[in-house]
């Protein structure tokens, strides 16, 4: 039996039949992982078939070395982010900090809350695909650090890695330090409890 980059090597040849190989042999694990990241069974069937595709458009740039199914798993991830994005409006402070009722807010905080949701995205977005599902599954999907092991099919250790690394660069990103030339910053003021112009279930550990 040919093995995954023998199969990649044939479908860019133009074998279509080597990639119904490969779709057959890895959909029943990323339809799982696609499942347990969505919760809808309908969603997760078109995310493996876009994710396929996409694949399929991309072989040429993947690099072998045994790994297509992790290849094939970070494509779903992705696809899968962008589907919770559309459901979760993609960590608004309302799913992030939910100690601070959006109705008790001023005009002024609520502006406030849309420029840090701005920031929190673009900052997202520079997080490398495995941190960013890790803190999605357990920020916004509320997931254990085992069940997000079992969907990503890494070790829990390396799962709580990924969420505190993720967190302490997400920190970085979004309060970053001044430079070492410029005069020291003044020290920040300390906001009041329940401030919602911290990203807090984001960044807190646990």
């Amino acid at each position: 039996m040919m093995n995954d980059d023998a199969l990649v090597a044939e479908c860019i040849r133009g074998d279509e039949d080597a990639f119904r190989l490969l779709v057959d042999r890895h959909r029943a694990r990323l339809y799982a992982l696609a499942g347990g990241i969505l919760q809808d069974n309908d969603q997760a069937a078109d995310a493996v078939q876009d994710a396929f595709l996409k694949a399929y458009g991309s072989l040429a740039e993947y690099r072998g070395r045994g790994q297509f199914g992790a290849w094939m798993r970070r494509i779903l991830v992705n696809h899968c982010l962008s589907l919770l994005r559309q459901r979760h409006h993609y960590l608004s402070l309302e799913d992030l900090d939910r100690e601070v009722v959006s109705h008790e807010r001023s005009p002024e905080e609520h502006a406030l809350a849309a420029n840090e949701a701005d920031a929190i995205r673009r900052a997202m977005g520079r997080l490398p695909a495995h941190y960013r599902a890790a803190l999605v599954l357990r920020v916004v999907e509320g997931l254990s650090y085992r069940e997000i092991a079992g969907l990503l099919a890494v070790p829990e250790s390396t799962v709580e890695t990924w969420i505190h690394r993720g967190r302490m660069r997400m920190r970085t990103l979004l309060h970053p330090q001044p430079q070492a030339c410029h005069e020291p910053a003044a020290e920040p003021s300390r906001k009041a409890p329940g401030s919602a112009s911290y990203p807090a279930r984001l960044l807190r550990e646990g």
